[in-house]
């Protein structure tokens, strides 16, 4: 068997750049920080003495966190995101920056960009929207005005490959064209071969949209791992038939695990409780398990939070994000409320005090504390039982908890709008959320705080989990049809999408896999089931009992 290790390692050598395309399980990371580990072995000196150092380039600071933490934050690695990392080339370049300011302000076509000046302004990078007069670029100004700078400046890859002799990039797939482009046409090209560019992912873990995926480029030389040292057995023959050809094997110590798949044909009752009773029966348990969803749609309304999402939905595309990031008016309102309840009935008075001092209200004596456990208790009441209007109402009329400026800010618009259309939807944005039961916030800070087991089949690319119940719903997100999948239905436009995450969310377990279709299935989708799963092993949710026993695998009757 061929080590791709020391193949890599070969190519880098030979300065010659390359691709390692790995399956799900193969172990992409280990080889990326095998490779970076020996190579500063080897090479420490040399790097040190000329001052250079190798890139890795990954798609997100969580990952960037990781791949540091691997190499025990060597420094003669940098570890950065694209962004980060082209910026950094660029900066020092501010004349040419200038340059290319002014002709992105021309092309927007935007009157307030008219005649900008930027003499005495230094090009600077902040992330948030571009504001050009300012001098200020934005994320996607990054990669356009890199391409031009190193497609104008062929001399610009030189000074890159005097400090950067090698440069990797992790989960490839997920990095965008023209970044690909960028580094394998402009840099490297450019470099004359003194610039090694290392490409690791999987073209088939692809789930977003901006993203490559294949790349086939005459400078690259793949490289395919085909071991899965991640899934069990009967996991690797379901993704064998999903990817055939790539035909997985596993390493020395893979379970023999169990992969079931469950329709919801001609169902009508709660086929997920039905099917979570059955998996517990067979020894499933909540803290080792992760139930995927195609949406957070399907989440909050398993989860009944559902009410708060379509909210936040309707207030604006972003609503949603910006809720789960806490970067709006409640978000973070919501955290410190369910903090101070937690630490207090946990018994963790030190965080309680140091939340409720935070509100400008310090407890001094002993009646006080009796006068603040009861506004707790009362606050629990109203968490339990009442609208997050009253409890925000009863927390500010406590003063247990200080009103954020945002929310202050919100209330005084609407007092005194200067815009009547966006005051009128932030008011029916307000009075709606008011209304809703506080019980939905309760339950989406446990999702927030990973205290379900639900998750997002975006949300655990990369992860592994003991046990994967994988939820589909054709019903929930038209960009996706499992079905198609399941039928071989390659010329449906949503396949090769649906193809990606199906692959990625049945390639998360380490013993068990179950999948659970809530949309009904065509005759070819139930038996291309199992086809995939093994006949043995696929059954109709309408067979299980409400407990989730059932007496024999189903005898599926398909739907058409």
């Amino acid at each position: 068997m061929v080590d791709v290790n020391e193949l890599v390692l070969e190519q880098i050598a030979a300065r010659q750049s390359f691709l390692v395309d790995a399956g799900a399980g193969a172990g992409k990371t280990s080889t990326l920080v095998h490779a970076l580990a020996r190579l500063i072995a080897l090479s420490a000196g040399e790097l040190a003495a000329s001052g250079q150092q190798i890139v890795c380039i990954t798609y997100t600071n969580v990952a960037v966190n990781e791949i540091k933490s691997r190499i025990n934050n060597d420094p003669l690695v940098r570890v950065s995101t694209i962004h980060e990392f082209l910026w950094s080339l660029i900066e020092p370049f501010q004349s040419e920056l200038k340059t290319e300011v002014h002709l992105l302000a021309k092309e927007s076509g935007k009157a307030e960009y008219a005649g900008i000046d930027l003499s005495d302004l230094r090009i600077d990078y902040w992330q948030y929207p571009r504001k050009y007069a300012k001098g200020k670029l934005g994320h996607d100004d990054i990669i356009i005005i890199s391409e031009r700078l190193f497609s104008k400046y062929p001399k610009i890859a030189h000074l890159v490959a005097d400090r950067f002799p090698t440069i990797f990039v992790d989960e490839y797939q997920d990095t965008s064209p023209k970044t690909i482009s960028l580094l394998l046409d402009y840099l490297a090209a450019n470099a004359n071969g003194r610039i090694t560019i290392g490409l690791f992912g999987d073209h088939m873990q692809k789930i977003y949209n901006t993203g490559v995926g294949k790349v086939e480029h005459a400078s690259l030389l793949t490289i395919q791992k085909t071991e899965n040292y991640r899934c069990p057995i009967a996991v690797i023959s379901v993704l064998n038939k999903l990817r055939p050809e790539l035909l997985q094997t596993p390493g020395l110590w893979n379970a023999t695990g169990e992969a079931l798949f469950f329709s919801s044909n001609g169902d009508s009752s709660d086929t997920f409780t039905k099917v979570w009773n059955r998996l517990v029966s067979k020894g499933w348990e909540r803290e080792t398990s992760k139930i995927l969803m195609l949406t957070r749609k399907g989440i909050a309304s398993q989860q009944a939070w559902d009410g708060l999402l379509g909210i936040y939905q309707k207030r604006s595309s972003f609503g949603p994000d910006n809720l789960m990031a806490r970067d709006d008016e409640f978000g973070q309102l919501f955290a410190d409320i369910e903090l101070l309840c937690s630490a207090y009935m946990s018994g963790d008075f030190g965080k309680f005090l140091d939340l409720y001092a935070a509100s400008g209200t310090r407890i001094e004596r002993h009646s006080q504390k009796s006068v603040v456990a009861g506004s707790i208790d009362r606050l629990n009441e109203l968490r339990e039982n009442g609208s997050i209007g009253q409890v925000l109402d009863y927390v500010f009329g406590r003063s247990l908890l200080r009103k954020p400026k945002r929310l202050s800010a919100l209330e005084q618009s609407l007092e005194n709008p200067q815009d009547q259309v966006k005051a009128g939807k932030d008011r029916e944005f307000l009075e709606s959320l008011r209304a809703t039961e506080y019980t939905q916030v309760v339950e989406f800070e446990k999702y927030l705080n990973d205290e379900t087991p639900f998750s997002t089949n975006h949300g655990v690319k990369g992860e592994e989990y003991e046990n994967v119940l994988v939820v589909v719903d054709d019903a929930l997100w038209n960009q996706y049809k499992f079905e198609s999948v399941l039928a071989g239905d390659t010329a449906k436009t949503q396949y090769l999408r649906s193809l990606n995450l199906f692959y990625v969310a049945c390639s998360r377990p380490t013993r068990r896999l179950a999948v659970l279709a809530q949309s009904n299935l065509s005759d070819a989708a139930v038996a291309g089931a199992e086809r995939m799963f093994g006949s043995d092993h696929v059954y109709n949710t309408s067979d299980l009992s409400s407990d989730g026993d059932a007496s024999q695998p189903r005898e599926l009757t398909p739907t058409g």
